[in-house]
Order: C-alpha cells, then structure tokens, then sequence
C-alpha cells in the first residue's frame, strides 16, 4: 500500500457531487483504482497542490469529472479525524456541487466518465445508497470517512433548503420551471411527502411576492391541466 511522509500533513478536496433525478437525490461516486481501499466507491478527490487553494482544487475536479458543467459549489467542512487516511496524516476540506439533473446525462454516459449516479438516502443516521440497475450499497462499503463527509452534507443541505436558496440549484432550467418540480427537489432531500398547499404557499411567499422568482406568463402542457412556468429573477 502506498503510504504518505508521516512527518506532513497533505490536504485534499473531495468533492460531494448531487442532483435530484426521477424525484431521488443522487450522488455522483468514483471507483478506486489503487490502494488503500482499491475498487471500492468513494467521493472524487485529490491532493491539493502548493500553488493552488482547497476551491481551486475543487473546481478544477468538477471541470475534469462533468466537463462543460456550471455547477453551484460550496464549502461544507473540513474532516481532520487523525485516522482518517490509513497512508498517513490527511486533512480534508469536502464541498458541496450542485448540478441540474438534465444537463449531466451528456457527460455521465460519456465513454471517459468515472463517476456512477447513486440514489442515497439518509435514515436517522444511517445511509443508504441504490444504484440505477438496483444494486444497493451498505454505507460500510465506502472509502475512508465518505460515508461521514456524505452524512454531514445531507444534513447541511436538509438544513439550508428552507431558508436559502439552494434548492434552485437543482433545477434543470432556472428560467423555465414549474412549482411540481420545485416541490419534487424539496422532497427528495428531504426525502420527506410536502403538502402541495403549503408549500405552494410557502415559495409564493417567500419567494415570489419578494421579487425573486416571476412567472414567465407562459404554462407547460401536463396530462390533465397546465402547470404554471416560473423563472427566477435574483440569484439566490
């Protein structure tokens, strides 16, 4: 197994890569091909070099895993458990990445892709990860402390999605959307059934009647009726 000079300490940026896809939160994970922990799943990472910063770092890994994307990233939090990496002694800084579901479809299928869309979902404190073909993945299979680093960006995103603007993020496009698949993005991280009445209340009032969010004046065609077409006016 490779091991690290025990005399530093290296710094890495993992990235937690999600989307909201057929109403499930994913998350975006890559094979190991080498020692430690070769083959299984975990975040995409690095080592942070000397002439670069942690969001440096991070922007270059989400240009390299999903090229073309615009992804909303930000910092989560910072893992420096003293055992963490088994090579030796390794901070690392994690980030959060947000992408449309739609638009990373092109490059996940693309023959150079390493990364592997899992639905997860966070029960209590625990875990549980389902792939597109239906293979399910106990949290204990990741690499390192992924499955904290995830764990904690759940609850961070869980956290923030009532009172920020971050569940817009998840929007396949911010200047044409409907109020079903806002409240779509809401459930699956929270994973968690919204009274339509409420929370149509609740975007409107807070976010419509401030000026955020406008209708665009034009509808999309559903099965039995029209559903409303919203774009959003400030970023938030």
């Amino acid at each position: 197994m490779e091991s690290l000079d025990q005399k530093q300490i290296y710094v890495a940026a993992d990235l937690m890569v999600l989307r909201v896809w057929d109403d499930h939160l994913q998350i975006m994970l890559t094979r190991r091909e080498t020692p430690p922990y070769q083959d299984r799943l975990a975040l995409p990472g690095r080592f942070i070099r000397l002439d670069e910063s942690a969001e440096m770092a991070a922007g270059e890994l989400v240009r390299e895993m999903l090229p073309g994307m615009n992804a909303y990233t930000e910092q989560l939090y910072t893992f420096t458990a003293v055992n963490r990496d088994p090579r030796g002694r390794v901070i690392s800084t994690a980030y959060l990445a947000i992408l449309p579901g739609r638009r990373t479809e092109e490059c996940l299928k693309g023959p150079d892709s390493k990364l592997v869309p899992y639905s997860v979902r966070l029960t209590g404190n625990e875990l549980h990860f389902c792939s597109e073909d239906g293979q399910h993945l106990s949290e204990d299979l990741l690499a390192f402390d992924h499955a904290e680093i995830i764990r904690t960006g759940i609850q961070r995103l869980r956290g923030k999605i009532s009172y920020t603007g971050i569940g817009f993020r998840f929007l396949n496009d911010p200047n044409a959307f409907t109020l079903v698949e806002l409240q779509s993005i809401f459930e699956a991280v929270l994973d968690a059934e919204q009274d339509s009445s409420n929370f149509r209340r609740f975007i409107r009032n807070q976010y419509e009647h401030t000026g955020k969010i406008e209708r665009t004046g034009e509808t999309e065609k559903r099965k039995h009726q029209s559903a409303i077409l919203y774009r959003m006016v400030k970023t938030l």
